[in-house]
């Protein structure tokens, strides 16, 4: 079987690459997250107490900064495995220019989510102040459209809930699932996982594959 073809999803990549490797520098590294990292606090009240950092990506535009930057080579290897697995899937079906719609939304909904999320616990936690970063909530988006787009088998109804409507809830439910477990097993492993950035974009795949693809094949 011949792999699609992805020329947006290649330079993704390869973008994703490039970044992590000049951010190898520690000090590099650690200038980039604090100046385009998705701080919740940022979001909300702008940029006061990162006055004295120099440079700063605009608030409005870290979610889509904060996902070309990763914690490491394997936080960024595992990431971009994951978007060539099934980002060139999703591509052949939307084509480039919807695709990157849809990577990009789901950033912007990932962030949204852990932005609600840092914002209910704040101030008892301090994830306000913590940077989220990875493009796994822009990838988390592109996963909800590949198992909406190509399910393993016809979807059901789930009693009155018609089918169209049922499968999205039931991968939706089973998403959130699996990223609270692993919310709970991660620290104890010394892992940090930016949970609720992973369902936000996992929504916003539900939500836009369909469109979408009607969309694209609207003159067909």
């Amino acid at each position: 079987m011949q792999f699609p073809r992805g020329p947006v999803t290649n330079g993704l990549v390869v973008i994703n690459l490039v970044i992590a490797v000049i951010l190898l520098v520690p000090s590099w590294w650690q200038y980039a997250v604090i100046s385009g990292g998705l701080f919740p606090i940022r979001l909300s009240s702008g940029s006061g107490a990162f006055s004295d950092v120099g440079f700063l990506v605009p608030a409005f535009l870290t979610p889509l900064s904060a996902a070309f930057l990763h914690g490491g080579v394997t936080h960024v290897v595992m990431n971009m495995l994951m978007l060539l697995l099934i980002g060139k899937m999703v591509e052949r079906i939307l084509g480039g220019g919807l695709y990157l719609t849809l990577y990009i939304g789901s950033a912007y909904m990932a962030a949204a989510m852990e932005w609600v999320a840092s914002f209910m616990a704040w101030p008892m936690s301090l994830d306000m102040m913590a940077p989220a970063i990875g493009a796994s909530g822009a990838i988390s988006g592109i996963i909800g459209a590949y198992v909406l787009l190509f399910p393993n088998k016809k979807p059901k109804a789930w009693g009155p809930i018609p089918a169209d409507y049922a499968r999205p809830l039931h991968l939706n439910i089973a998403w959130a699932g699996l990223n609270l477990a692993l919310g709970f097993v991660g620290p104890s492993l010394g892992i940090g996982i930016a949970i609720w950035s992973h369902i936000g974009g996992f929504i916003a795949g539900l939500l836009l594959a369909r469109p979408l693809l009607f969309w694209r094949y609207r003159h067909a």
